[in-house]
């Protein structure tokens, strides 16, 4: 059985010149206690590309995130949870698909887990958007319309279309054969 004590002891003389072989999570400079599956608009900013990523937990010094394009230790990107606030970061570890990102500053994380709120000038912030170029497929009233959808959040989409469907009007978006989601007009 071992015992292990409740704060680590200081190095000795010993053992201060050996590598730090404890797991990432036992090496945080800031607790991670808060656990969220909140999709996040990654920016690689060297390369000024983004997508999507599935932030896992969250600290006042930085972020676990799941990356749907590579990233790698040293890259410098910035996350946005909401379209009015992006986090800038670099990657310092790397696993697969998940990255560690360490803020260039500290922050609130309760602010940043926050619903969308009012903001100062009245409008509503929205969930992060995604900029995009996609060929699609509307159905409204049993007839189908080509159309590009322009931009998509967690909860809507941005579509440029020849229907002129009513408000409040129930429609489909395909973008392949495979998938379909149903919508409503607003």
């Amino acid at each position: 059985m071992k015992i292990f004590p409740a704060h680590p002891l200081p190095p000795s003389r010993e053992t201060a010149a050996l590598p730090d072989t404890r797991k990432p999570s036992e090496r945080r400079e800031h607790p991670r206690s808060i656990k969220v599956m909140r999709v996040a608009r990654l920016k690689h900013i060297q390369m000024h590309a983004e997508c999507l990523g599935m932030v896992r937990d969250v600290s006042s010094g930085g972020i676990k995130i799941d990356a749907l394009f590579p990233l790698e230790v040293g890259h410098r990107i910035s996350v946005a949870l909401l379209d009015d606030q992006e986090l800038t970061g670099e990657i310092v570890w790397r696993d697969g698909r998940t990255v560690g990102v360490k803020f260039t500053e500290e922050i609130e994380v309760d602010e940043i887990l926050a619903k969308p709120g009012i903001r100062t000038d009245g409008q509503r912030s929205r969930f992060a958007r995604f900029q995009t170029c996609q060929p699609s497929r509307v159905t409204y009233n049993n007839h189908e319309y080509d159309a590009v959808l322009s931009n998509i959040s967690q909860r809507s989409a941005k579509l440029l279309c020849d229907a002129a469907p009513k408000m409040n009007s129930n429609i489909v978006i395909r973008t392949d054969a495979n998938q379909s989601v149903a919508a409503t007009v607003k």
